[in-house]
């Protein structure tokens, strides 16, 4: 099997049970949330409207194609994990769709830094330096492909899981 269609297979065996489609949703907003208010919530003056108009489409775009992405990682590992939980190497499994699925949440948050404010405030959560968000900011194409790339390796990999070719994965 090729591997899109290793992806598109896992995708509609999960979302073929409506609960997961509802996880999808649910995780592709709470993102798409975070991608908007963490910057709202950590710049100082900074309002939602302000926040909102300063977006671009592309921006818009990608914070809804990135949501949605990390919205399918997390309901896959959840799939994953539920179908799982039975076996008795339940701790691998577990902690390997954790693993997944922040990494996968990590890019995404990182990849949709459009602003060197925005990008300072969540850098300075992270207790990184001004430097970084220099570095980020000059290279930001590379990271956005780099953000949707970390996902889509997390989604194939969950796919494997789902379609049982790979147990340790």
């Amino acid at each position: 099997m090729n591997k899109l269609q290793e992806v598109y297979s896992a995708v509609k065996q999960v979302l073929g049970e409506q609960m997961y489609g509802f996880i999808v949703l649910s995780f592709a907003l709470l993102f798409f949330g975070l991608f908007v208010f963490i910057p709202v919530a950590t710049t100082p003056g900074n309002t939602l409207a302000f926040q909102l108009s300063i977006f671009r489409v592309q921006d818009y775009f990608l914070m809804v194609f990135l949501a949605f992405l990390v919205g399918l990682n997390f309901s896959m590992n959840i799939y994953v994990w539920r179908k799982r939980r039975q076996s008795v190497n339940i701790s691998k499994s577990a902690a390997s769709g954790t693993a997944a699925g922040f990494g996968g949440a990590f890019a995404a948050i990182v990849g949709t830094a459009t602003c060197a404010s925005c990008l300072a405030s969540l850098f300075g959560i992270m207790g990184l330096g001004i430097g970084s968000v220099a570095f980020v900011l000059k290279y930001q194409t590379l990271f956005l492909l780099g953000a949707i790339a970390l996902v889509v390796i997390s989604l194939y990999f969950t796919a494997r899981k789902i379609n049982r070719v790979c147990n340790s994965c």
